[in-house]
């Protein structure tokens, strides 16, 4: 007979602190914000990085509370969330809305404490994003392609959430990393769509999970994936020739995570993983560490890598001189 699961480890389970793992796309800020502005690495700016994560767990947690509550009458329909706290009824609600109101004061009073306005105001947009991707009637979560492009938004929010951890809150991140990364988000999540869709195996029983599903199949969600795929490679090329050519470098390594992130999750078991248990991939472990690794290393040398590659160049052509730094 099995054990009564404990109410305090099935709260936790609802604030999907697995999850946090999303927030290392702040990381990705951290990184842009350093090469850009020619910060140097420093322990008063790994103390500012990790720091930057906490509030954005806290009201990452918040979203998640909203998401179980609101999802939990369409998760019950699902062959593998219907066995979430809330469907399966081993929590209470009403300690679960306090629970959210205690995680969106502690995160904006920890932002507000250690940073400037435009880092709480960034963990704001993060917060609004949670709210009209799940409240009716606006809901994007049930609008085809809304949906998408609203869960994928919160990509650019963390790269605003990294920048600003380190940059004034006057300046900006460059507008083509921020729609390469809001694109990125959008191939991933598309991705999921696609998985859920096949393991789900049933388009009337997919409909009924998911208002959107009634829209989308396969060929569609292929489809926008490619879409994707092309839009992040245009504004990932725009914004590394025209801040960091070096970085041109580290693309292969970044097709090839795309690549093992996609063949995992179009497999029959990974069809049933949620995002944050597919990066655990060891294929995608790898490719990330190596991605960051080398773009750190990329982004500070002052060895003009791009000029190594002279014989690639048609003859007589001379490569442009790279921006200044």
């Amino acid at each position: 007979m099995n054990a009564r699961p404990h109410p305090v480890i099935e709260h936790l389970r609802v604030l999907r602190i697995d999850h946090w793992l999303k927030n290392i796309f702040i990381v990705f800020g951290h990184l842009v914000a350093a090469a850009l502005l020619g910060l140097t690495p420093s322990l008063e700016l790994a103390r500012l990085a990790l720091l930057s994560l906490i509030p954005a767990c806290l009201i990452a947690s918040a979203n998640y509370i909203l998401n179980e509550i609101l999802d939990a009458p369409f998760d019950r329909l699902h062959p593998s969330k219907k066995l979430r706290p809330i469907p399966a009824g081993t929590v209470s609600v009403p300690v679960l809305w306090g629970l959210m109101l205690l995680l969106i004061v502690a995160g904006f009073g920890l932002a507000t404490l250690w940073f400037h306005w435009a880092y709480t105001a960034s963990l704001a947009a993060l917060l609004i994003s949670g709210l009209v991707y799940n409240i009716p009637p606006i809901r994007l979560k049930d609008r085809v392609y809304l949906d998408v492009i609203a869960e994928s938004f919160n990509n650019p929010v963390r790269l605003w959430l990294g920048w600003y951890a380190f940059a004034p809150a006057t300046s900006f991140p460059p507008l083509s990393i921020i729609l390469a990364w809001w694109s990125f988000g959008g191939l991933l999540m598309t991705g999921k769509r696609y998985a859920e869709y096949r393991f789900i195996g049933d388009a009337q029983r997919s409909g009924e999970y998911r208002k959107s599903f009634q829209v989308y199949n396969e060929r569609r969600l292929v489809i926008a994936m490619i879409t994707y795929a092309n839009f992040f490679c245009f504004c990932m090329g725009a914004a590394i020739t025209t801040y960091r050519p070096n970085l041109l470098f580290v693309f292969p390594i970044v097709v090839v995570a795309i690549i093992v992130y996609f063949h995992h999750a179009m497999t029959t078991e990974g069809a049933k993983l949620e995002p944050e248990q597919l990066l655990r991939n060891p294929g995608i472990i790898l490719c990330t560490l190596v991605t960051v690794g080398l773009s750190i290393w990329l982004a500070w040398t002052d060895a003009d890598i791009v000029q190594l590659f002279r014989f690639l160049q048609p003859i007589g052509y001379e490569l442009p001189a790279p921006p200044p730094r």
